[in-house]
C-alpha cells in the first residue's frame, strides 16, 4: 500500500540526510524514508492520533538526531580530524576569532596601508621622468621596514628548513596540489596576521617603551620567524602523509627494513583507511623518493571503507 507523503516532510528528511557520512547516507535515507512512508500509511488508516504534523516533526527530529550521531560519533570525530575539511575549518576558525578579537584586523590593515603608501611614494608617476623618491613620513616607513625585514627572513628560514628535510612528492593529481596550495596560502597568511595583531596588542599593553620594544618587537619577531618556518614545514610534511586520492591523513604505520641493511633500507609504510593505496616513506640518507602503491577495490572491503 502506498501513501501520499507531503513534499515538505520528504524534503526535510532529505536535507537532514546530508549530515550523515557519505558511505552511510543512501542507506540512512532509505531507512528513514521508509519509516516516514509507513507513518503516513498509518495516518491515512486512522491508526495514529490527531495532530499529524507534530508526529511527523517528531519523526524528522529523531532522524536528524540519528544523522548527527552518525556524523559526530567518537570514531567519526577521529576520522574528521584526518580529513582535509578539518584543515580548512581550522584555518577559517582562526581567522574568524582573530578578526573578532582585533576589530577586523586593525593592526594588519594599518601595516598594509603603510606599505601601499611606501610603494606610492617610491615610484615615479610618469615613465618619462627620472625616478624621484618622494618623502614618506618616517613613522610609516619604519612601520613598513619593521615588518618587511622579518617577513623576508621568515620566508628564507622556511625555504631552508624545507630543503634540509628533503621533502619530496610524487606526480599526483590537481586536487593534491590544489590542497597543498590552499594550506600554504593559509599558513603564510595566518602566521603573519597573528604576529602583527599580537605584537600591536603587546606594545599597546606595555607602558615601558624599552620593554615594549623588547617583548612586543624583538622577542615576538624571533618567535614569528621560528613559527613561520615551522608552519611551512608542517604544511609540506602533512601533505606528505596524505592520500593523493581522498586527501585524508594516512594511518596504520608499519616499520620496514633496518638501518644495518643495504637491500632493505629503513622505511615506514602507511595505509589509506579508505583503501586507495599505501605509501612507503624511506628514511635512509640516500634520498630515495616516497613510493605510492594504488590498491584495487578488493582492499576497500578489508578496510571497511565502503564507497569513500
Amino acid at each position: 500500500m502506498t501513501a501520499h507523503v507531503p513534499r515538505f516532510w520528504r524534503g526535510l528528511l532529505y536535507a537532514a540526510g546530508w549530515m550523515a557520512p557519505a558511505p552511510l547516507r543512501a542507506e540512512w535515507r532509505e531507512r528513514w524514508d521508509c519509516r516516514l512512508h509507513n507513518f503516513f500509511i498509518l495516518a491515512e488508516r486512522g491508526e495514529v492520533p490527531a495532530h499529524l504534523s507534530s508526529h511527523a516533526s517528531t519523526l524528522c527530529r529523531d532522524a536528524l538526531g540519528s544523522a548527527f550521531r552518525l556524523r559526530f560519533a567518537p570514531t567519526g570525530w577521529r576520522e574528521w580530524l584526518r580529513s582535509p575539511s578539518f584543515v580548512g575549518v581550522g584555518a577559517l576558525a582562526i581567522l574568524a576569532v582573530t578578526a573578532l578579537c582585533t576589530h577586523g584586523f586593525t593592526a594588519t590593515r594599518t601595516v598594509i596601508d603603510a606599505a601601499l603608501d611606501f610603494v606610492y611614494y617610491s615610484v615615479p608617476r610618469l615613465p618619462n621622468l627620472p625616478h624621484i623618491v618622494r618623502p614618506l613620513p618616517s613613522h610609516r616607513a619604519n612601520l613598513v621596514m619593521a615588518h618587511l625585514i622579518p617577513l623576508l627572513l621568515a620566508f628564507a628560514t622556511s625555504i631552508v628548513l624545507v630543503l634540509i628535510r628533503r621533502l619530496s612528492f610524487g606526480a599526483y593529481g590537481w586536487r593534491y596540489w590544489a590542497f597543498l596550495a590552499i594550506k600554504t596560502l593559509s599558513a603564510i597568511t595566518i602566521v603573519p596576521v597573528l604576529w602583527i595583531e599580537i605584537g600591536a596588542a603587546l606594545r599597546a599593553a606595555i607602558p615601558n617603551a624599552a620593554l615594549s620594544a623588547l617583548i612586543g618587537g624583538v622577542a615576538l619577531t624571533l618567535v614569528f620567524i621560528a613559527s613561520f618556518g615551522g608552519a611551512v614545514v608542517w604544511v609540506v610534511t602533512d601533505q606528505r602523509f596524505r592520500c593523493p586520492i581522498c586527501l585524508r591523513r594516512l594511518a596504520m604505520p608499519v616499520a620496514l627494513g633496518s638501518w644495518g641493511s643495504t637491500f632493505e633500507p629503513p622505511a615506514t609504510e602507511l595505509l589509506c583507511d579508505a583503501g586507495h593505496g599505501a605509501l612507503c616513506l624511506f628514511e635512509s640518507l640516500t634520498g630515495e623518493p616516497d613510493r605510492w602503491v594504488a590498491l584495487d577495490d578488493s582492499w576497500r572491503a578489508l578496510t571497511g571503507s565502503g564507497n569513500h
